[in-house]
């Protein structure tokens, strides 16, 4: 990734938190960027507009995550522009890591989304990170991928049942039209429309000569 470029899709939604957050004196770990994302992308879908985020999100990671936050990152870390700190957390027991933002790149980010992001950065930016997992467990999407009891669905962030993963299905689904063309005589080909269209003109024409006489 090339800083000199604008940053765009999930990278750019990363950094514009990132630097809001920064911008208000908040602290942001791994768990709390991807907490706060998904919020962000739930509060767009509600207000009818797509997600802004650009990731996939599943159940995983002490609720909703994308493992493409994690790719994001680390482009971002190898570009320069945000560095993670790994370090202890004496109440939660475990090690954490801390996103800081070093460099400002362009970013292109669609204003709505934005204004989005402030809004949940304002509600929830100065959340403890295990406040907002426990918050993002009592979401619609959540609820509804609990009730199946499988981790590693993908949420439907409208609320409904979580939605099928569809890459195994459409790989079978190539590989069954490899092994089985349509035949070049297929019934019901357009070719085959069209002869007998032509068979039928002259009937049609008897017809239409018989209702202009009555």
């Amino acid at each position: 990734m090339s800083v000199s470029a604008p940053l765009r899709g999930p990278a750019a939604a990363v950094a514009y938190l990132l630097a809001t957050a920064r911008a208000s004196g908040m602290r942001v770990n791994h768990t709390k960027l991807a907490k706060l994302l998904y919020l962000a992308d739930l509060r767009a879908v509600d207000k009818g507009l797509p997600p802004g985020s650009g990731v996939e999100w599943r159940w995983r990671h002490y609720g909703p995550h994308s493992l493409r936050l994690s790719e994001v990152e680390r482009d971002l870390s190898e570009a320069g522009v945000i560095q993670v700190e790994e370090s202890a957390d004496p109440f939660a027991g475990y090690r954490e890591c801390t996103v800081h933002l070093i460099d400002v790149p362009q970013i292109v980010i669609d204003s709505e989304f934005a204004e989005i992001v402030d809004g949940v950065l304002a509600e929830y930016g100065r959340w403890s990170a295990g406040q907002l997992r426990d918050l993002t467990y009592q979401t619609a999407p959540m609820q509804e991928a609990i009730k199946q009891n499988q981790r590693e669905v993908r949420l439907d962030l409208a609320g409904g049942p979580p939605l099928p993963d569809l890459g195994s299905s459409l790989a079978r689904l190539h590989a069954w039209a490899k092994r089985n063309p349509l035949p070049e005589d297929e019934p019901g080909g357009v070719d085959d429309l069209v002869v007998e269209s032509r068979q039928l003109a002259e009937h049609r024409d008897d017809a239409t000569r018989h209702l202009l006489e009555e």
